[in-house]
């Protein structure tokens, strides 16, 4: 089978998804592709788009959880010529064209507005591939609804009614679970990986990290726990792509268990070695924890649809969450190992195994 991905350049989340469908799809003997849906408007047009959505994630993540609400509530399946859909139609000539040339027998979209623009686009053109849209975050995101396609793989089975609500049919939904990375699936013990990354013996590693644009309170946190982290601790604090971040945190006089990093292919050992994950609750990092079964504590940073991911893992008791002092949680945390034992024993009741080979699976059996 032929199959095109459309991810959008917003954020690394949706291109990791992405990366896990095509190589899931790759070893199932597929041929999979992958392209940015909003370079079918143009590059030019992609590169703004995403441009901006990484500085107001970065530095006005505010007008980010106000712009998400305003859109939130044309949540109402309609398919009227809007703003919106005249905007995304812009693309159906350019990306039917694009489907066509390709031969593609399926189109999975791995972002909402993605997911929307095909759908404009099959509208006007009626391609005839099979269509998916996977969800990276644990609700139904705006714009979803105005989406018509075959398939959607959401993240798990309680959510199948908040995806209803949201105008989709039921027989069209797929509790597949979001799908990471293949080596997020498999799992060192803790002191083989403390080993492998240099983590002091005796040790044990807590993980900071905001996403791979390392936004939120970094600095204020690292200094924080820095000084309130028993002595037996070691912090990890990952920047991600956030090099303006890390020359910061590089500035400061902080202890010899303290490790700086950028951005680090080895993220999966990070987890591997750590007793839990201190992070905004990104959907793609919150699967990732979810696989390795390491607990979370969530910063608010952002909002939008992170706000229904913090709900999701905080209500099924996988993470703790404060209005307070988040160090001060994380400290209460580490020193209360059975509590980090039952936040593991609930995500072994949610997780759904490999999403990837599960959505693979599903496509060349299901639909249609």
């Amino acid at each position: 089978m032929k199959v095109l991905i459309l991810s959008c350049n917003t954020g690394e989340g949706h291109n990791t998804a992405a990366a896990a469908v095509s190589a899931a799809l790759t070893a199932y003997g597929d041929h999979p592709e992958t392209a940015d849906a909003l370079a079918f408007l143009s590059d030019r047009m992609s590169d703004f788009i995403s441009g901006w959505h990484v500085r107001i994630y970065r530095r006005a993540p505010f007008l980010f959880n106000t712009g998400y609400k305003v859109v939130e509530r044309t949540q109402n399946g309609s398919d009227k010529k809007t703003l919106m859909a005249r905007f995304f139609g812009k693309a159906a000539d350019n990306l039917a064209m694009y489907v066509k040339k390709g031969g593609y027998d399926a189109v999975i979209c791995t972002h909402p507005f993605s997911a929307y623009m095909y759908t404009l686009t099959e509208r006007e053109h009626s391609l005839g591939a099979k269509t998916a849209f996977v969800a990276t975050d644990y609700t139904c995101s705006p714009t979803v609804d105005k989406s018509k396609l075959d398939m959607y793989f959401i993240p798990h089975e309680s959510l199948k009614s908040t995806f209803v609500s949201c105008f989709i049919p039921e027989h069209k939904l797929y509790p597949t679970g979001i799908p990471v990375r293949a080596e997020f699936y498999n799992k060192a013990s803790k002191e083989e990986a403390k080993r492998a990354l240099g983590i002091p013996e005796g040790k044990r590693n807590v993980l900071l990290a905001c996403g791979s644009m390392g936004c939120g309170p970094l600095k204020e946190l690292t200094e924080e726990l820095s000084e309130k982290l028993p002595s037996d601790a070691y912090l990890t604090v990952i920047c991600g792509s956030n090099d303006k971040l890390k020359r910061r945190l590089d500035k400061l006089k902080l202890p010899q268990n303290v490790r700086i990093l950028g951005f680090t292919r080895n993220i999966s050992l990070y987890m591997d070695s750590a007793e839990f994950i201190v992070t905004k609750a990104g959907g793609l990092t919150c699967s990732e924890a979810l696989a390795k079964r390491l607990p979370l504590v969530f910063i608010n940073a952002v909002g939008g649809c992170e706000n229904y991911n913090r709900r999701f893992f905080v209500e099924g008791g996988m993470a703790a969450e404060t209005k307070g002092s988040v160090a001060e949680l994380a400290v209460k945390l580490y020193k209360s190992p059975k509590r980090l034992e039952a936040m593991q024993r609930a995500m072994d009741g949610v997780f759904a195994g490999n999403s990837a080979k599960n959505i693979c699976h599903l496509l060349h059996t299901e639909g249609r």
